[in-house]
């Protein structure tokens, strides 16, 4: 499979999410809190490595700005539970050998840390780790890890799908981009 075709695939498909009722209803039954909830597509470990990323790249937050001091609240990626959409979006929209791509290229990235770090499980990857092989990825096209690799394409990729997906969000589209189901004023009873 073609590295770069397969990459920029699944960004477009992250980049062009629209707001079909599979995906509403894909984003909604995502926000439940429901304990008995399965990946489809990723492994419980790299769930859990997922989560920590994303948390990375947005994480919750609380300001305080303006003339008030209006206190304002971002949720963060892991209480949004991000990467619930992104395993049922990536498992329903993405082709096969795509996901098995994604897949083998994602676990790449974390063999590399733990055989960087000396750790032994994905579950000891710490957020301080994570934090520290993305920045030096993300933006870095020239940067080669000690395996030859160049990990600047999947950090991208994390990137992208957790910024598209936190855009997807109920709580994002409704209190902080102003999204209306439907357009328009209604006026209910209005004299003919």
């Amino acid at each position: 499979m073609d590295r770069r075709s397969a990459i920029k695939n699944i960004t477009l498909s992250f980049g062009t999410i629209t707001l079909s009722t599979g995906t509403v209803s894909m984003i909604q039954s995502c926000q439940t809190n429901t304990a008995d909830w399965k990946p489809r597509l990723f492994s419980l470990s790299e769930i859990n490595f997922l989560d920590k990323v994303f948390e990375i790249i947005i994480p919750e937050t609380r300001e305080t700005f303006g003339a008030f001091d209006t206190p304002v609240y971002w949720p963060g990626a892991k209480e949004l539970k991000l990467v619930r959409f992104v395993d049922s979006y990536i498992y329903q929209n993405i082709r096969i050998g795509e996901q098995k791509f994604l897949l083998s290229m994602m676990q790449d990235f974390i063999n590399m840390i733990l055989e960087s770090e000396k750790i032994n499980s994905v579950s000891d990857i710490n957020e301080e780790i994570i934090e520290k092989y993305l920045s030096l990825h993300i933006d870095n096209g020239s940067i080669i890890a000690n395996d030859g690799n160049n990990y600047s394409q999947i950090c991208g990729l994390f990137r992208e799908m957790t910024v598209q997906s936190y855009k997807s969000t109920e709580f994002i589209l409704t209190n902080k981009l102003g999204y209306v189901p439907i357009p328009g004023r209604y006026k209910g009873n209005v004299n003919v």
